[in-house]
């Protein structure tokens, strides 16, 4: 910026001109005649800086080829401009020029309130200013303008914004997506902002949906936030998609004249850091995720009132590490029964997770479980459950799973048909849910197999005997042996044999056929006649089967009081014979499926360290699996 002043004493009529750039001053008054003064030079650079306004120290230097003094009869008035806005006024008076070299010194003050509106030209001007110094000398009365002296200032932050590095962005040691060719562009700014548009390339490079449903930007120039706030600005990509994403931010033009004041008093100079984060909305609320979409720190420094270009340097980022998502890991499992009603059966599980997030990722996290429990290949129970808030840390969660009771006799008939023995499977999927994306979480797989002994249960070499109703030992059952038929959903036949001794030695006996009944708790799930006829010769001993029918569609009826019960179950049976004896026909107790039976299960298995096992369980009255509990209870 430039400032001139000039002065002479006349005596007579005083004409100010222009030649050459330089300000000359003509005289004449009688038979006087004087050379004109000549401006030789005019420098200026800032002077002391306060909140309020800035010195501009301006420097004269006028020469005055003359023998002759003039007084100080002169005076100058000033008006300093950039682009269209007058950033300063005054006037000096009481100039006088001595022969020869003249230093004329001055101090305009720029009023520090009128940078927000130049800011507003410079802007809207592609970053350009002139910088306009107009000056006006008067002698007794009479003046005239000296030519402005113009100076053109240019700067140039797109290009400081613009980078066309790459980088990646990395969750949980997982590439997310990489962000590139970063780019920014004024829009058109007025008294209350100064729109900025900040753009990138984004790809993303995951397996799965990346989304931002909006920005939080900060731009701070020398700790001058001049510009922050939030944008509803989104994008969605699918895998192996890339497109651009624009955040549409502003600057608040009027803090433009608080760091007017810190650039100059740092020479010039400015530190210039933008960062834009993404949003993802989260119940409702958007909230921040801790991925920078857009990051430049430079320093650009400026030469106002000289003739240097603006100068800029790429500043390092700033140490700090950005946080980091851990895949939360689960410690241990335990499972137990809730509701039970008739048609379904409730899994609650309670999973231990060390969960190593805090703070900002910690608040966007959700962990979905999807679940699902086989038994023998035959659905059981399957659900999603979503656990909203995990806690930092090591902390406990519970989900739940509805078993379908009707998938009871499928099961169990399979148990039966793979020789009282079933595969209980669980297969666990976790998903992190972070907002911006998702990321698997690894939850282990559980599998145990179960056997049970139903026909160890009936089969026995004891003898038992055979008694009528009048009291009469007429047979011996020797040996019961037994085995499965094939089973369906429907029905299950279990095949018993028997080896029987008649008693009688003088008479045979006939068996003309048996009459059974079986239950479950209060469930009967046998309840029918075999009338196959079977004779035996006096003192003989003879080798006969039967095939007793268990109602499979009746199990899924007897599940929900095994589990009400605490899993446990009374098995009885009732089974009598019709036989015919010399004296007659009559009926008696005829105990092939053994003694009364107490099952008690643990599905379930309690707490489950997250490994993988096989557990093998062969017991009269003990079961593990709903598959084998519906083995034992038939």
């Amino acid at each position: 910026m430039v400032s001139t002043k000039v002065a002479a004493a006349v005596g007579g009529i005083v004409v100010l001109a222009a030649a050459g750039g330089a300000a000359a001053l003509f005289f004449t008054g009688g038979d006087l005649s004087f050379e004109q003064p000549i401006v030789e030079s005019v420098q200026t650079e800032f002077g002391t800086v306060s909140e309020e306004s800035t010195g501009i120290e301006t420097e004269v230097v006028v020469t005055n080829p003359n023998n002759q003094s003039f007084p100080g009869a002169a005076s100058l008035n000033y008006e300093i401009y950039m682009n269209s806005v007058r950033v300063s006024e005054g006037s000096e008076g009481g100039i006088g020029l001595a022969p020869g070299r003249n230093v004329v010194n001055f101090t305009a003050q720029l009023d520090n309130t009128k940078i927000p509106a130049w800011w507003v030209t410079h802007v809207n001007n592609d970053e350009r200013t002139v910088v306009s110094t107009q000056a006006r000398v008067g002698v007794a009365g009479l003046g005239a303008s000296l030519p402005p002296q113009n100076r053109s200032i240019e700067t140039d932050l797109l290009t400081a914004f613009a980078s066309d590095n790459s980088s990646t962005v990395s969750i949980a040691d997982q590439d997310i997506m990489t962000v590139s060719d970063q780019r920014a562009s004024w829009g058109t700014a007025n008294a209350e902002e100064t729109p900025i548009a900040f753009s990138v390339d984004l790809a993303n490079v995951h397996n799965r949906s990346v989304r931002l449903d909006g920005t939080e930007y900060r731009i701070v120039m020398n700790n001058v936030t001049v510009g922050e706030g939030r944008t509803n600005d989104s994008i969605v990509l699918q895998p192996d998609e890339s497109d651009t994403f624009t955040a549409n931010a502003a600057l608040d033009t009027p803090r433009m004249e608080q760091w007017w004041v810190t650039h100059l008093r740092d020479e010039q100079s400015t530190r210039l850091r933008v960062e834009v984060f993404g949003l993802v909305r989260d119940d409702g609320e958007l909230k921040r995720v801790p991925l920078n979409v857009f990051d430049r720190r430079i320093r650009f420094e400026t030469d106002f009132l000289g003739d240097e270009p603006t100068r800029i340097t790429e500043l390092p980022a700033e140490d700090g590490v950005a946080p980091e998502f851990g895949e939360p890991e689960v410690q241990s499992t335990s499972s137990d029964w809730g509701a039970v009603t008739d048609e379904t059966t409730e899994i609650v599980t309670d999973v231990t997770v060390d969960n190593p997030n805090e703070g900002e990722f910690n608040d966007l996290l959700s962990l979905r479980v999807n679940q699902t429990t086989e038994v023998n290949d035959v659905l059981f129970a399957q659900n999603t459950s979503t656990v909203e808030s995990l806690p930092a840390g090591e902390g406990t969660f519970t989900i739940s799973a509805l078993a379908n009771n009707d998938a009871v006799p499928r099961w169990w008939s399979r148990h039966i048909n793979n020789g009282e023995r079933s595969t209980v499977t669980t297969t666990a999927t976790g998903t992190a849910d972070i907002a911006v994306t998702t990321l698997p979480v690894s939850l282990p797989d559980r599998q145990n197999t179960q056997t049970t002994d139903v026909i160890g249960q009936i089969e026995t070499e004891e003898p038992q005997r055979v008694t009528t109703e009048s009291g009469e030992h007429v047979l011996t059952i020797t040996e019961v042996d037994a085995e499965w038929g094939v089973s369906d959903p429907q029905s299950a036949p279990l095949i018993v044999t028997t080896e029987i001794r008649n008693e009688n030695t003088f008479s045979s006996v006939t068996i003309e056929g048996i009459d059974y009944v079986v239950n479950l708790n209060s469930v009967t799930v046998a309840d029918n006649s075999s009338e196959n006829s079977h004779t035996i010769a006096p003192g003989a001993t003879r080798r006969v089967s039967y095939v007793i029918y268990l109602d499979n569609q009746k199990m899924d009826e007897w599940w929900p009081t095994h589990i009400r019960n605490d899993e446990v179950t009374r098995m009885s049976s009732n089974t009598t014979a019709t036989i015919q004896t010399p004296e007659g026909t009559e009926r008696a107790a005829f105990d092939i499926l053994g003694n009364d039976t107490t099952i008690e299960t643990d599905f379930l298995g309690g707490s489950d360290d997250g490994s993988s096992g096989s557990t093998d369980t062969s017991s009269t009255n003990a079961l593990a699996p709903p598959a084998a509990a519906a083995a034992e209870g038939s």
